[in-house]
């Protein structure tokens, strides 16, 4: 593992915080050129990006914090030391969606429309940060003796399941599936929907393999929260269309 990418002179940087950074460059610049080419207002879509990305940082943090409440509570500063990891998904998408609903309804975007644009860079975002957790040593998977077996976890030899390239490469097809679908969707907002559905499919399976303390009955925490996403996004997706007209 290299949690730590490079040094400049006796400054850290941090491979987690590192992709991170590149994750929202990169895909930030993408939404927006997609925006323009449809006539959204470029600098409306740079205010949009801003407050998710605020929001969803604080949710994802304050998620993971909760669940590993008892490890903040013998160290309360660690909770402000992000540079290395500890953000929880889930937390940051329940605040980002939130962030971007206040901000359309706020600007008058097309929210189904903005949702729809923004939904393949926030896979392909997604797919950065985990070659971030990936040298971190974090979000990884349970001890393996398959032939692909890596060392993954921060300070540990043992040979585990690389769950973090399985999240990349899942999250890269997932980006290529909903670039191939933006022209096939029925109505604004469904591919951000699909996009809900596929990450819960993928992470639901993706659990089996990792290395998981936290359980709700016999699944993960992650499969409940996971499991609730797919049967949430396929009911808007059967559903919302009804009495609409096509699109795309």
């Amino acid at each position: 593992m290299h949690p730590v990418l490079f040094r400049i002179g006796a400054f850290n940087v941090y491979a987690y915080g590192f992709m991170l950074a590149l994750a929202f460059t990169l895909c930030t610049l993408g939404f927006v050129r997609k925006g323009k080419d449809v006539g959204l207002p470029e600098e409306k879509l740079f205010g949009l990006v801003l407050w998710i990305l605020v929001a969803a940082m604080l949710g994802a943090r304050l998620l993971y914090v909760l669940l590993e409440f008892p490890v903040y509570v013998a160290d309360p500063l660690s909770i402000f030391n992000i540079r290395s990891g500890g953000l929880s998904f889930h937390g940051g998408l329940v605040f980002g969606i939130a962030a971007g609903l206040w901000y359309t309804y706020k600007h008058k975007l097309p929210q189904g429309q903005v949702a729809d644009l923004l939904a393949p860079y926030v896979a392909l975002g997604y797919a950065f940060v985990r070659i971030g957790c990936l040298l971190n040593g974090c979000c990884y998977g349970r001890p393996a003796n398959v032939f692909w077996a890596l060392p993954a976890a921060y300070a540990d030899d043992t040979m585990r399941h690389p769950t973090q390239l399985y999240a990349f490469f899942a999250a890269l097809l997932i980006f290529l599936l909903l670039r191939y679908r933006e022209k096939r969707i029925r109505f604004a907002g469904q591919l951000f929907w699909e996009f809900i559905l596929l990450y819960s499919l993928y992470r639901f399976i993706v659990e089996f393999f990792r290395e998981v303390n936290m359980h709700l009955g016999m699944l993960t925490l992650g499969q409940a929260a996971s499991l609730v996403g797919v049967i949430f996004a396929y009911v808007v997706i059967r559903f919302w269309p009804l009495g609409r007209k096509h699109v795309g």
